[in-house]
């Protein structure tokens, strides 16, 4: 960006950084925001990252961070840090669109409750990002807004569905991005890009917001019943590990209307004792054969666990994991896309290509189908459990290859490379995403720590051995 002193690298910094540097009054929240906006202007024509410009209300936000400075008063360590949320979080008075022609213009008059505490705590909304029609391809480009580019090569996929994300933050035109994960939509599209994600315990940040919904387009709990609802989470994007921990200490909570949200208290990854944690570590969960540039890197990351002081870091998969991927798929299908197919319904010409194909692979199915194989999960789930009392970290990859073409069409194989993420997901387990490396061809390279349920805090922890310093 040019010049030095604090102004200089803003691009760079961390979002604990920035808020650091706003409360010592080492820098104005006006002016970091200044240089996020120049930021976008250089960088998100091309990019194509953020699609909803909010500089007004970003405006208000960043001088009254800093008329609390002034004033003295206690700030949150995300006070007058600039965020970007996904297209299909809700946000009053601005524009979401799921990434659909069909709701170019909807602009919800309510907040999903994770942004709204996001604010309150003193972060500076930006903008919307991109995202594939109602986030649901691994790679992001839709009919509204057209794709999004990988600010680490242009050729290759920023990831999906939080594409838009993970382009916005690695570019630097975000400090921080939240973004939703179902199947790996925060994990993925950091692989990609060569940030971190990270994917809470369901439960631990109310999914109320995320769109669509039980009420369509209006607030309500997420369903109970759906494979969406009780998969789907939403989760920080961000250089640092560091900041993904900060983000979810505002974000976590129950909020009195998502009932699957629990209150349990965060633990503090400052005060995990690694001698004390044993490791399982695999080259993938078991169906889809990983390329050997992953299989390398994450032994790589095995390797450097065993070197920080785990108690162990062994070689060994849960037994029944690699039937994940089959759960996965034919739970999905058997649930169908309900939500989605309300919000069409008698507008489909105007749907993306993927969206008709989606439509035309699942389909809902008998109760006693559905109870069947989410009974499978169950069992698989409580087999990892008791598994994980031995392991309680497992390290595996984040998909089975580095990121791809931009332009690879194959619906399969998009979906294929993220068995790894798709397992966790349908496991419930807490996933943090940790670039490792790169392809003998510079692609990035990404690791999930995957903790047991609501010990999110002992992920962050072992994450942030694997980056060191605590920055991507």
């Amino acid at each position: 960006m040019g010049g030095s002193g604090p102004l200089a690298e803003l691009g760079d910094a961390s979002a604990l950084e920035l808020g650091r540097l706003i409360r010592e009054r080492q820098i104005s929240s006006i002016e970091v925001l200044e240089q996020h906006l120049a930021l976008i202007a250089e960088r998100n024509p091309e990019l194509n990252a953020i699609v909803t410009l909010c500089d007004d209300i970003a405006w208000t936000s960043a001088r009254r961070s800093d008329e609390r400075a002034a004033a003295g008063a206690t700030q949150s360590p995300l006070d007058g840090v600039p965020i970007t949320v996904k297209d299909v979080v809700a946000t009053a008075g601005v524009r979401t669109t799921m990434g659909s022609l069909l709701f170019e213009d909807h602009v919800p008059d309510w907040t999903a409750t994770a942004v709204t505490r996001l604010l309150h705590a003193g972060a500076v909304l930006l903008g919307k990002t991109n995202c594939p029609e109602f986030g649901l391809d691994p790679h992001t480009d839709n009919r509204l807004f057209g794709p999004t580019l990988n600010p680490l090569n242009p050729a290759l996929t920023p990831g999906g569905s939080s594409g838009g994300e993970s382009s916005a933050v690695a570019s630097g035109c975000s400090a921080l991005g939240i973004g939703t994960d179902y199947g790996g939509s925060v994990r993925w599209p950091a692989h990609c890009t060569g940030i971190a994600a990270l994917r809470p315990t369901l439960g631990l940040v109310p999914a109320t917001g995320l769109l669509p919904s039980n009420a369509a387009l209006g607030p309500a709990a997420p369903s109970s019943v759906s494979l969406l609802g009780r998969v789907q989470t939403l989760g920080p994007m961000a250089r640092s590990v560091a900041d993904l921990w900060a983000a979810l200490g505002v974000m976590a909570g129950p909020d009195g209307i998502d009932g699957q949200a629990v209150p349990v208290p965060l633990g503090d990854p400052a005060f995990v004792d690694a001698a004390q944690l044993a490791c399982a570590w695999c080259d993938g969960e078991g169906s889809v054969e990983p390329a050997p540039d992953v299989r390398s890197a994450v032994a790589d990351a095995a390797s450097q666990l065993s070197h920080a002081g785990l108690a162990r870091v062994d070689s060994a998969r849960p037994h029944g994991l690699e039937e994940a991927e089959s759960i996965y798929t034919r739970y999905r299908h058997a649930d169908g896309l309900f939500l989605h197919q309300r919000l069409a319904a008698g507008r489909e010409d105007g749907l993306t290509d993927t969206m008709r194909e989606w439509f035309e692979r699942v389909h809902s199915t008998s109760v006693e189908a559905y109870q069947s194989v989410a009974g499978e999960r169950d069992a698989l789930r409580a087999s990892v459990l008791g598994f994980m009392e031995e392991y309680p970290i497992l390290l595996l990859p984040v998909a089975t290859e580095p990121p791809y073409e931009a332009g690879d069409a194959d619906f399969d194989r998009r979906f294929r490379v993220l068995a790894p993420c798709r397992a966790v997901s349908l496991l419930g387990l807490p996933s943090v995403a940790v670039p490792i490396g790169r392809s003998p061809d510079g692609r990035p390279i990404a690791v999930q720590v995957v903790a047991q349920p609501f010990c999110d805090h002992e992920a962050i922890a072992v994450a942030l051995l694997l980056q060191g310093d605590g920055r991507g």
